[in-house]
């Protein structure tokens, strides 16, 4: 692979694995991975190193950047990773000079509260990369570069280890991934604009919640109060991957936003209000935004029990999430639930 076009062409070729494939081939997509970044950290003149072993532990590489190294953690499995993966890493980079930083790129993404614990009274240096950040990295051609530096300026200001460079938006018709509304600048090096994919709407609201199920949950029902009502608004979800890092991200992302958008966040009650509200009030570094608690989690508006639906597998809870957002009779929600009567009012702007 010498170029992004072939680069691009053989990332599509191991996201089609289909995922009731063989151990081998899982191997196989893993350390075809690891070629690929290799491969596109050449392309943008990273000047990366390859797996090494210092001290006989794995370290899958490196990269240079504006004079500084990052070590590089890659993985491909079919489950987000827990937190001790995270930690293991993180044992890695501690060991290393004072002021190393670490980058794990996870296709999978992260377990939930796994991000959370890893923030939680310790020492950052470890910024995170998942699956989002690839396909526009690769697929959209943002370039890693320019992602990495947006991630580690907002990682340096407001102490955000994962920092979404993409959202969804919905509007009645549709929903489609975008990229968060600054990500085209070059904002670490003061580099031009460069020119967007395609023209997306202005932002009326902007939803900031905690995790995949959450968005599809949110990003469901929004698409369906906007069409019932036949809404021109525009909603944008971004995922904070965790409840203590919401404060971090809203914060982030809140200098993105344009004059006329309102921001809510959507964070699960955990059956303690109180301390879910005054973890936002005092994270939050401005005044104009809204909250929805659902208590105890999300859950409660699809009627199912969240301690089962956490048996099955990522994928799986979060396609049976969609469905039930979908069959939902959001009529008598609204009726009995204040919550969801609330978020039903600023998806239209009440």
């Amino acid at each position: 692979m010498t170029g992004l076009g072939e680069i691009k062409e053989e990332y599509g070729r191991l996201a089609r694995l289909p995922p009731d494939a063989d151990r081998a081939a899982k191997q196989r997509r893993g350390y075809d991975f690891e070629r690929l970044l290799n491969a596109l950290f050449l392309v943008e003149r990273l000047d990366p190193r390859t797996s090494f072993k210092p001290d006989g532990e794995q370290i899958d590489g490196s990269i240079h950047l504006d004079g500084r190294i990052y070590l590089v953690e890659a993985k491909w499995h079919a489950e987000p990773l827990p937190a001790s993966t995270l930690y293991q890493f993180k044992g890695k980079v501690d060991g290393k000079l004072a002021g190393t930083i670490g980058l794990f790129i996870s296709m999978s993404g992260y377990a939930e509260q796994a991000v959370d614990a890893l923030v939680l009274g310790k020492a950052l240096n470890i910024v995170l990369f998942d699956r989002r950040d690839m396909d526009a990295a690769i697929n959209r051609r943002s370039g890693f570069a320019n992602i990495l530096k947006l991630k580690l300026r907002k990682a340096a200001e407001e102490g955000v280890i994962y920092f979404p460079t993409e959202g969804e938006l919905v509007t009645a018709e549709k929903s489609q991934v975008v990229e968060i509304d600054d990500l085209p600048f070059d904002q670490a090096s003061g580099g031009a604009p460069r020119p967007r994919p395609t023209e997306v709407p202005a932002t009326d609201l902007l939803i900031v919640c905690e995790g995949e199920t959450d968005r599809v949950v949110l990003a469901t029902l929004a698409e369906r109060i906007l069409r019932d009502e036949g809404s021109s608004r525009s909603i944008k979800i971004v995922v904070a991957m965790g409840k203590v890092t919401i404060p971090s991200v809203a914060n982030a992302v809140h200098s993105s936003l344009r004059p006329q958008t309102r921001m809510l966040i959507v964070l699960d009650g955990d059956n303690d209000v109180a301390r879910t509200t005054e973890l936002l009030q005092k994270g939050l570094q401005f005044a104009d935004w809204i909250s929805i608690v659902p208590n105890p989690s999300i859950e409660v508006w699809l009627d199912v029990d969240p301690s089962a639906s956490r048996k099955r597998s990522a994928q799986s809870r979060i396609e049976t999430a969609r469905q039930v957002a979908e069959r939902l009779d959001i009529s008598a929600l609204r009726a009995k639930d204040e919550q969801f009567a609330k978020f039903y009012g600023a998806i239209l702007g009440a």
